[in-house]
């Protein structure tokens, strides 16, 4: 040890020995920088300092006995004074002295001064606390572990001084100098960076809380600091976008907003304590975003009509800073999709009317399904993908984009025509059933075809269908002309759209779909059964049993209303009639069979050209078939005399003959529609037949062909009649609804049966509820339900 260390027992002499040191490590007499402070102070004095601060306390120590190892001693309550108190209370003084004595100088602002001096003294404090680290870890650590939470080790004590004296009584100046920094930064200007960020941290390193000197304190800096800094922000900004919006594009400003930022949070962020990144990010969408937000709506709405998907890119990300902004911008997204659909098929009508009022000599043309449902399926691709590509696919966009094509599919100005009733059904479920009749009868699946038709596109729409169960119900008639008539593409195509169709919906809801196929496939077994039937007759001949296809199908899955018909069967088909009866009846016993006799089809072999011309093909209905063969055994005839070979109405025989006259294959005389059913009125053969193509297609003009209509019920009253059977067919539906709701159930209240009937079937249809209630009231009268006692529920009769 020195020899010019002072007494242990001295306290005046030792505080004079340390008191020089003291002012080398803060830096009183020279000013040093932060990498000169060792330089400055010699190891020598460093150690001397730490030695007799040492001496002291030990000495003191000793003197009370206060290092006696037994445990009750140590709990004792000595006075402070005795291992560091007075020295503690002379640097506490010192610190104080030294912090007020700190001179600005005339050349630099506040904050190069505070940061001058701050940086100094935080080094000048780390050294200072291990000069007294014994006094620190037994004199201090006692104190403040008997409670005194005014005793701090001394890096503190000189943190909490500088708080007191340097910061408190200049904290505003301070704040004020460094947002002016950070203000210039975002001007463009050049701050020097790291002086900013020292100032920040030194909030956040007053930042101490006495009861706990290790945890993080951050209310100094959120109290002087984080709060003016936002105002501050939220002031530039707000000042800065209206500015902006004076001379710049609403389009521009997205760019500019989201560049600005896109820059505070990555610079900024670089000053700021973590703690205020969020409500930076916060400040910054309050006054960018959600202050502008109705510019920016308006906006968006332009963009979507522009299309421009960079843009709307763009002034998603921006707007979605701010989640509580995105409903509403999907409400407006949603109404967009909507306005454009709707507005797509009133163009296409317009440009269809247009058409057919330029081509005046034509007889008018029903709306192309195929136009129609590419002008849906158009709208649905164009949102769909801004949704995927611009959005991102979030859920919020790709909702509506879906409730948007449902309402603008089912409620477009074809679809549903001003002033349709309530109950009237959308006439997109037919049109979409008739594209799947073009695209099966004309084109493969899966090729490039030149309508440019597929499954997928008949899928996109069907998902939206708020009335499944039309589709299904004009599908399966399409669908039934196709199977009777041999014109589908092919089974598995027809076989794909059904299991796509199922896979959709439910096997449920393509059940007689898939019953009608199996109904064919048996239909061609019970041919090549009847076929070596007959060929093993020993009087087969082909005059006898001409080729023949027989369909036997469920009449309750076919669209195909039974109707009886006083009809005498040509003699050429007797003998095969009677056969395939009788081979049907053996093999299924108790199966009644109900002959169709008005959608029959055949086709005749016709020699009636001029000598050495190939023989003509005629393709006829049943009825046709039987007036045309007539002609074999008579070169004219008369109205009765047709009748009385045929059992036909009169309705029937002029609804066959028709396309015969037009066709001038039969010669009427006397002429005239008027005339043809009239007594006396005679028909004979033109022959020789003149006619350029082989091949005559006379059933294609025949009313009332295979379908839902009956022959001879006028054409507006089909929509009627279709809206009748399908509202039949719910009605049953709902009937059964309700009878497993309520079996299941036992009773519930009238609004409740409703919504749970409403929810069950919108998969296939949407039920209106006038319907459900006609159907609570048919199961009521039907005693499967009875209102309750209540009068507003009701209980199931098992």
């Amino acid at each position: 040890m020195s020899d010019k260390l002072p007494r242990a027992d001295d306290l005046d002499a030792t505080w004079n020995f340390v008191e020089p040191g003291i002012g080398q490590i803060l830096g009183r007499d020279e000013a040093p920088s932060v990498g000169r402070v060792q330089k400055v102070l010699s190891a020598t004095m460093y150690m001397d300092v730490y030695t007799a601060i040492y001496n002291y306390c030990v000495n003191k120590s000793r003197s009370t006995g206060h290092f006696q190892s037994d445990v009750s001693q140590r709990q004792s309550n000595q006075s402070s004074i005795l291992i560091g108190g007075e020295i503690y209370e002379k640097l506490k003084t010192y610190l104080h002295d030294y912090v007020v004595g700190l001179q600005k100088e005339e050349y630099e602002s506040f904050l190069q001064f505070y940061l001058r001096h701050w940086k100094r003294f935080t080094i000048g404090a780390i050294f200072l606390n291990h000069a007294f680290d014994y006094m620190n870890r037994y004199w201090v650590q006692k104190e403040r572990s008997d409670g005194k939470r005014n005793i701090f080790d001394v890096n503190t004590l000189c943190l909490i001084t500088w708080k007191q004296v340097m910061f408190d009584k200049n904290c505003k100046g301070l704040v004020e100098e460094i947002l002016q920094q950070l203000t210039y930064q975002r001007d463009g200007k050049i701050v020097n960076q790291t002086d900013i960020t020292t100032a920040i941290k030194s909030f956040v390193a007053l930042g101490i809380d006495p009861s706990d000197l290790k945890k993080l304190n951050l209310n100094v800096y959120i109290q002087n600091f984080e709060s003016e800094f936002l105002n501050s922000t939220r002031d530039y900004y707000r000042k800065m976008s209206q500015e902006y919006l004076q001379s710049h594009s609403v389009t521009d400003y997205i760019f500019e907003a989201h560049s600005r930022i896109a820059e505070e949070e990555s610079k900024m962020v670089l000053y700021l304590d973590d703690h205020t990144k969020k409500p930076l990010s916060d400040t910054l969408n309050e006054v960018l975003i959600t202050e502008r937000a109705e510019e920016l709506k308006k906006e968006f709405i332009l963009l979507l009509k522009s299309r421009d998907e960079n843009k709307i890119s763009t002034l998603y990300k921006l707007m979605q800073r701010d989640f509580s902004l995105l409903p509403e911008l999907a409400k407006s997204f949603e109404e967009h999709v909507k306005e454009v659909g709707h507005s797509e098929v009133s163009y296409l009508l317009h440009k269809h009317k247009e058409a057919q009022n330029l081509d005046t000599g034509k007889k008018p043309v029903a709306l192309p399904p195929r136009d129609y449902i590419k002008t849906l399926i158009d709208v649905y691709t164009i949102f769909s993908k801004i949704s995927q590509e611009c959005f991102k696919n979030d859920s919020l966009f790709t909702k509506a984009v879906d409730n948007a094509s449902r309402y603008y599919i089912n409620n477009n100005e074809f679809a549903l025509a001003p002033g349709s009733s309530k109950n009237a059904t959308s006439k997109t479920p037919e049109m979409l059933a008739k594209y799947s009749d073009q695209l099966l009868k004309r084109s493969k699946i899966g090729t490039d075809s030149d309508t440019d038709m597929s499954v997928d596109e008949i899928m996109k729409i069907f998902k939206f269908l708020t009335d499944k169960d039309a589709f299904e119900y004009h599908y399966r008639k399409n669908f039934a002309k196709r199977l009777i008539h041999g014109t589908s593409t092919s089974e598995e195509d027809e076989e794909l759209v059904i299991q796509r169709l199922q896979s959709e919906n439910s096997m449920e809801y393509t059940g007689k779909i898939t019953k009608m196929f199996q109904d064919v496939r048996l239909s061609k077994q019970l041919d090549q059964e009847f076929d070596k039937l007959v060929k093993s007759e020993a009087d087969y001949s082909k005059e006898k049993y001409p080729e023949f296809q027989p369909f036997v199908l469920a009449e309750t899955m076919w669209p195909f209303p039974y109707q009886e018909v006083d009809f005498k069967l040509p003699q050429e088909l007797v003998s095969e009639h009677f056969k395939l009866v009788d081979l049907y009846v053996k093999k299924h016993s108790g199966r009644v069979l109900k002959w169709l006799w008005p959608l029959s089809r055949g086709e005749l072999r016709a020699d009636i050209g001029r000598p050495g011309r190939p023989p003509f093909y005629f393709t006829v209905t049943l009825f046709q078939m039987s007036i045309i063969l007539m002609f074999n055994r008579n070169d004219m005839l008369t109205f009765e005399q047709i009748q009385e070979g045929t059992n036909l109405t009169t309705q029937h025989i002029i609804f066959s003959m028709i396309p015969f006259i037009k066709m001038k294959l039969l010669q009427q005389t006397p002429p005239g529609l008027d005339n043809m059913g009239q007594p006396g009125t005679q028909y004979k053969l033109n022959t020789p037949y003149k006619l350029a193509k082989s091949k005559v297609n006379f059933a294609a003009g025949v009313k009332g062909d295979i379908g839902l209509s009956m022959p001879g019920k006028p054409d507006s009253l089909d929509s009627e009649n279709i809206d009748k059977e399908l509202n039949k067919e719910r009605q049953l539906f709902l009937e059964a609804c309700i009878v497993r709701i309520m079996k299941a159930k036992r009773r519930l209240p009238h609004a409740t049966l409703v919504n749970e009937c409403i929810a069950e079937s919108h998969q296939r249809f949407n039920a209106k509820v006038s319907l459900i209630k006609k159907a609570i009231d048919n199961l009521i009268s039907k005693e499967y339900l009875q209102r309750s006692d209540d009068g507003e529920s009701y209980d199931y009769l098992a």
